[in-house]
């Protein structure tokens, strides 16, 4: 599952954190996901989510490095895997540098990693990640996929491997071509799919555009098949848990 569950702000209004929260851990509990990478997230709804899902542990480091601000946290159900390792890369020059930033992203994004071992069968890796906004970031988007991509290419490669994220681009243009040249897309290799494919509505402002913004993302290499892809349209009385859909896919890996 990918879900970026928008971050924490005081001018959200009826959308604020404190009047979806619960809907946002609703949807979790609903689809179950033995993992999930979530985008915009703040330690303190991680904490909650946590709480209301207990068997999710997550790990990964907020963007300056510390847990002051937004998260790209990986969440996994403890109860099927166990942490191996995990890491934090920054779109950077220098990516090991937490915190750092480079190509006029104006505030630190990265992708975080992970190993997760079952209680049988081979290891999995997941990565996930949250791509710079805005029509000017082009550039900045390009050498963010190099660094996922250079990530990618240190880890093993015998091992099924998941990238989820918002990355903020078409899938007609470079940056989904970039990643897709050693990733397949489960929405497009699923047997079957369900909902939208629009993933961001604006809390249902843009269910309407001609043209689908479907930005957030699940690709894998190393799998047998791809059973089933969604896009999960759970609201409430108008209430959504977030201005995204969240997306899921689930794989046969034998």
């Amino acid at each position: 599952m990918s879900f970026n569950v928008l971050q924490m702000d005081s001018g959200d209004g009826p959308h604020a954190w404190e009047h979806r929260k619960h809907l946002l851990a609703e949807t979790v509990h609903i689809c179950n996901p033995a993992l999930l990478g979530t985008q915009e997230i703040f330690a303190e709804q991680a904490a909650f989510l946590r709480d209301q899902v207990p068997h999710l542990s997550s790990f990964g480091s907020g963007r300056f490095g510390d847990d002051r601000d937004k998260h790209n946290l990986i969440f996994f159900d403890c109860t099927r895997f166990s942490l191996v390792e995990s890491g934090d890369l920054w779109f950077s020059r220098n990516p090991d540098v937490p915190g750092s930033s480079d190509w006029n992203i104006p505030r630190p994004r990265m992708v975080t990693w992970g190993r997760l071992r079952p209680a049988s069968g081979r290891d999995l890796l997941i990565l996930n990640t949250h791509m710079p906004y805005g029509r000017d970031a082009d550039e900045a988007r390009r050498q963010s996929a190099s660094v996922v991509l250079r990530a990618i290419a240190a880890l093993p490669s015998d091992l099924p491997l998941f990238l989820t994220g918002d990355f903020n681009a078409p899938v007609d243009g470079e940056i989904y071509a970039m990643l897709t040249a050693g990733l397949a897309d489960a929405w497009k290799t699923a047997q079957c799919t369900k909902g939208p494919e629009n993933t961001l509505h604006g809390f249902g402002k843009l269910t309407s555009n001609p043209k689908p913004r479907r930005i957030d993302w699940i690709l894998h290499r190393g799998t047998a098949r791809t059973l089933e892809a969604a896009t999960v349209t759970h609201s409430r009385e108008g209430c959504f848990p977030s201005d995204h859909y969240p997306v899921t896919a689930s794989f046969s890996l034998s």
